[in-house]
C-alpha cells in the first residue's frame, strides 16, 4: 500500500476531496512554508513520509474522521507519526488555505445561506453526560454548518454536546449571533429545516397533528425545499487555486510548528516556527 502512495498519488480524490491540481496546488503552498527541511533537516533524521504523503495523510484523516493509529497501518508508519503530522501540518493548511476561506466568507454574508446540523462520533464516553444523540443513537457532538446556497461551506460552529437539538445548538455555538444579520427584517435571509422552527431561519411548515398541510403550505414547502436542495444536486467545478506565491503571508516563516485546534489565525503571528 505504501508504494502506492509514495511521493504523490494519482488517484487520491475520495481520499482529499480534492483533485489532483488542487492538491498539487495546495502541496505547493506547504512547500513554500517547511522548504526542503521536511526531507533534509539541519538536525535528526529527517521525516517517515515525504511532504506530499504527509499531507494527503492529514486531509485524509480530517475528510473521514480516521483514527490515527487507523492511518498509521495505511500510510505505513506509526500512530505517534501521525499524530505529530497532525500537529505541524494542521495550522499550516489553515494558514495557507485562509485567503479562500475569508473570500468565501465574505461572498456568502452577501447572500442567503443554509442553516444545518450534523452529529461528529467521538466514540463511546460513558465519563461524559450529555454527548449520546437519542435521535442518531450515538455519542457525538452537534456541529452547525452555514453553507451558501451551493452547499458550500462557509462557518462552522464550536461544538455542543451531541444530546442538544438543533434548535438549542444553533444558539449555544454562537452561529446565530455570528450570522445575526442574515435573520434580521431586510437581511439576505437564512434557510434551515424543520428543525429550527422557531429560531429565525426560513423552515418548512410541519405537518400538524392528526391533519395534513394546505394546498399553499405545500406549495410553500416546495419552494424552501427546492432552494435547500436543488442547486446543491448541480455539479459545481470547484474553483482553482491561485498561484501560492501570490497567496502566501509575508510573515508565514513565523507560523508555530504546533498549534492546538483551539488556535485562531491572529494567534500564529506570536510564534516562530520550529520546522
Amino acid at each position: 500500500m505504501r508504494k502506492l502512495i509514495e511521493g504523490q498519488p494519482l488517484r487520491c480524490e475520495s481520499m482529499t476531496g480534492l483533485r489532483a491540481q488542487r492538491l498539487a496546488d495546495l502541496i505547493g503552498r506547504v512547500r513554500e512554508i517547511v522548504g526542503d527541511e521536511w526531507e533534509k533537516p539541519p538536525v535528526g533524521r529527517s521525516h517517515v513520509l515525504p511532504l506530499p504523503t504527509a499531507v494527503i495523510a492529514v486531509l485524509f484523516g480530517l475528510r473521514h474522521n480516521l483514527p490515527d493509529e487507523v492511518l498509521g497501518e495505511v500510510f505505513g508508519c506509526s500512530q505517534a507519526t501521525i499524530t505529530r503530522y497532525h500537529e505541524i501540518l494542521q495550522p499550516i493548511l489553515r494558514w495557507v488555505t485562509r485567503p479562500e476561506v475569508d473570500q468565501r466568507l465574505e461572498q456568502t454574508r452577501r447572500e442567503g445561506v443554509l442553516v444545518d446540523g450534523f452529529v461528529a462520533p467521538v466514540g463511546e464516553r460513558e465519563s461524559y453526560h450529555g454527548l449520546f444523540s437519542g435521535k442518531k443513537h450515538l455519542s457525538g457532538q452537534n456541529v452547525q454548518v452555514i453553507a451558501d446556497l451551493d452547499g458550500r461551506v462557509a462557518d462552522v460552529g464550536e461544538p455542543v454536546n451531541g444530546a442538544r437539538h438543533d434548535t438549542a445548538a444553533f444558539f449555544i455555538s454562537g452561529i446565530a449571533e455570528r450570522w445575526a444579520t442574515h435573520l434580521a427584517p431586510g437581511g439576505p435571509g437564512m434557510i434551515g429545516d424543520g428543525g429550527y422552527q422557531g429560531t429565525g431561519p426560513i423552515t418548512p411548515h410541519k405537518k400538524p397533528p392528526g391533519g395534513d398541510l394546505t394546498a399553499k403550505q405545500k406549495a410553500y414547502n416546495y419552494s424552501v425545499n427546492r432552494l435547500r436542495a436543488g442547486r446543491r444536486t448541480r455539479h459545481q467545478p470547484p474553483e482553482e487555486l491561485e498561484d501560492p506565491q501570490d497567496r502566501l503571508p509575508p510573515d508565514h516563516d513565523r507560523l508555530p510548528r504546533r498549534v492546538t485546534h483551539r488556535h485562531r489565525p491572529g494567534d500564529l503571528q506570536n510564534h516562530r516556527t520550529g520546522l
